[in-house]
């Protein structure tokens, strides 16, 4: 018996051996596989995790308004209120040094016990069951292509989210970045990175997944609030107008190129958009019950809004403005209502403009007050002040045609909004007077988003006449957005033009459908060319997915790699840090070298500034030796003297294989 056990032990010893040995020289893809479906798994089980963490506590505050919206509005909005306060959470945590994977972690699993334990998760689930089938009833009532192209839409900007980050920009310059150096200094520092001060609450909601080193998670994160978006839509339209109406709502949302394009990416323009139309919701929902509570509901959207971009300070403004037209006789009412919006706005908000206070001397860092690592020379260069189309009435008005070809926007791929928004902008107008002339019970509504879209285009026209920066379709979108309901009521009553001899609204059905497919056969094909699955699995490493899409940042990521440890790296026209493991010091605006020109007055200041400051690494892109930007010669007019005379007292270790970045050490005195 002793001997059998002997013999039988001894087997399976070789057999562990030998499969060992082989696994461990052969490497099958089914191991890769398992590691990387294990990754995978994780990546999206904490953003599931993380969304419905939020709902629980956005179900909870909600109660505690007292506010008792429809089941499909109160899923909506107890999912955007939750996450929001979740990211001052993180943000919090994060100041104090306490945001790390355990605490964080262990707190979702937390709340997300103690919303079972409240049964708020059972409320969520009714809820969303309620909104699937107002979903389902207004997909159901128009044409079929509407639900087979959301769905594919969805489907395919899931996959390209489940990728490594690596092709969006902002991403990699500040987005990912800045939570990512909360995380490795414990707290916050006093960084020379303007975007480091942004208000930055989607930053602290990334702040979660990146904690346990899920990068991909994020953009699951911001794939959430895209989601979100077209349901709160989808909801409006369908109050105000009808489920018919709702369900072209979709179509008209997802005829925008870039908008699955940027749901896959780790941004925060899906963010920004959900609390923006989120906060005019509330308003409307307020203008429409007795209940001044909805109010608080609105300002607290609103103050996550202002939480995302110093931009979305039109939202509050024009709140403002509507609360004073329509109390304006009512001076004690007024009163309170804009306190009851104005404090639940500055309750979500301050965070960010308090921390710029502290950090900076400045709420609104770098803009308005200046501060430090800020003066007149980084003012012009970032504003880029006369660069735009200036007061030309005929460019002034082709604006829209413009925008909608996207022939000036400086970030092409990022804000392509689609032909449809001005193919229907007649059709929006003409609902609109229609329903304006009726006196119908909707006017509130309507005034809300036509007010807001307004003060948005008008607020965007006038960035673009003073600077050629601000020519960016994305940054119009929160006030594009909101059109969608009129647009869509539009499409319905196109029924009244038909007669037996054209049916119009078929035509524009299948004009409509030719045109999203086209959009979506694009996408797909840049999703299959991408095969992100394979890259979040692993069976593609990260260094070969971004070598083969960003080959250029991979050079970069690859020089800085080949210093020591402690290097302290100064890039030159390169914003993007992000996956850089060594102390560096990005170009946040592409103007570090051409704005120490203008301190240091000479070479030998200049390297000696620079090592008083511990650099010990250039890492110079290409652009820096041709710059293309008009500032250069007007700021620092012996630009080039100079730099051909620096670049002789520096020590080139390194060069990317398509030149693309050099490599620089500074010599010691």
């Amino acid at each position: 018996m002793k001997s059998r056990l002997i013999i039988a032990a001894g087997f399976l010893t070789w057999v562990v051996i030998i499969l060992s040995a082989f696994f461990v020289v052969q490497r099958p893809v089914a191991i890769i596989a398992i590691r990387g479906l294990t990754s995978l798994s994780g990546t999206i089980l904490l953003a599931i995790l993380f969304v419905s963490a939020g709902a629980g506590i956005g179900y909870f505050l909600l109660s505690r308004l007292k506010l008792e919206p429809v089941p499909s509005q109160r899923f909506i909005f107890s999912a955007g209120l939750g996450v929001g306060f979740l990211g001052l959470l993180g943000f919090g945590l994060a100041v104090f040094g306490l945001a790390n994977a355990w605490v964080l972690v262990g707190l979702l699993i937390g709340i997300l016990l103690w919303s079972r334990w409240m049964r708020l998760t059972s409320s969520a689930a009714e809820d969303l069951r309620s909104l699937w089938a107002q979903v389902t009833e207004s997909v159901l009532s128009v044409p079929a292509w509407i639900r087979w192209f959301a769905f594919a839409f969805a489907f395919f900007s899931f996959l390209l989210a489940l990728a490594p980050p690596i092709e969006a920009f902002d991403g990699l310059f500040y987005h990912l970045t800045v939570p990512s150096l909360w995380l490795q200094h414990g707290g916050l520092e006093l960084m020379n990175m303007p975007h480091y001060w942004y208000p930055s609450l989607m930053e602290s909601m990334f702040l979660w997944p990146l904690s346990l080193g899920l990068d991909s998670t994020p953009q699951l994160i911001h794939f959430a609030f895209g989601i979100l978006c077209i349901l709160l839509v989808l909801a409006w339209t369908h109050r105000l107008f009808g489920k018919r109406a709702a369900g072209w709502s979709i179509a008209i949302f997802l005829s925008m190129p870039s908008l699955p394009w940027l749901a896959a990416w780790a941004y925060t323009d899906l963010g920004l958009i959900f609390y923006s139309l989120g906060a005019l919701f509330a308003l409307s929902n307020w203008r429409e019950s007795s209940n001044d509570r909805w109010l608080m509901l609105a300002g607290l959207m609103a103050g996550f809004a202002m939480g995302i971009k110093y931009t979305s300070f039109v939202l509050p403004l024009v709140i403002i403005l509507l609360l004073i037209g329509w109390k304006r006789h009512d001076l004690r009412g007024l009163a309170l209502s804009l306190l009851m919006f104005s404090g639940a706005a500055l309750a979500a908000a301050f965070p960010w403009y308090l921390r710029n206070w502290i950090w900076m001397g400045n709420p609104f860092y770098p803009f308005v007050f200046g501060g430090p690592f800020w003066d007149g020379f980084r003012a012009r260069w970032y504003s880029g002040a006369g660069t735009g189309i200036g007061w030309n009435l005929p460019e002034i008005f082709s604006l829209p045609l413009v925008t909608t070809l996207g022939v000036r926007d400086v970030n092409y791929s990022d804000g392509r909004i689609g032909p449809l928004y001005l193919v229907l902008l007649p059709l929006a107008l003409w609902a609109l007077w229609k329903r304006w002339k009726q006196q119908e019970p909707q006017r509130p509504s309507l005034a809300i988003l036509c007010l807001f879209f307004l003060a948005s285009a008008l607020f965007w026209v006038l960035g673009v006449i003073q600077t050629d920066y601000l020519a960016q379709a994305r940054l119009l979108w929160p006030g594009l957005i909101p059109l969608i309901p009129l647009m869509a009521v539009g499409i319905t009553e196109l029924d009244a033009l038909d007669s037996s001899r054209l049916r119009l609204s078929f035509v524009f059905s299948v004009l409509a459908a030719l045109t999203i497919f086209s959009s979506l056969l694009d996408f797909a094909l840049l999703v299959a060319f991408r095969n992100p699955v394979m890259a979040a699995i692993g069976s593609e490493t990260r260094q070969s997915y971004t070598a083969r899409l960003q080959p250029k940042y991979a050079q970069a990521l690859e020089l800085v790699e080949q210093t020591r440890p402690d290097a302290y790296v100064y890039l030159l026209n390169e914003p993007r840090s992000y996956g850089m493991d060594r102390h560096v010091q990005p170009d946040a605006i592409n103007d570090n070298l051409a704005h120490d020109f203008h301190i240091y007055k000479t070479n030998a200041e200049l390297l000696a500034a620079w090592r008083s400051q511990g650099y010990t690494h250039v890492l110079a892109s290409r652009e820096v030796f041709a710059p293309d930007n008009q500032l250069v010669n007007e700021l620092v007019p012996d630009y080039q003297v100079r730099l051909k005379e620096l670049i002789g007292k520096l020590t080139k270790v390194g060069e990317s294989s398509r030149g693309d970045y050099i490599l620089f050490t500074i010599p010691q005195p």
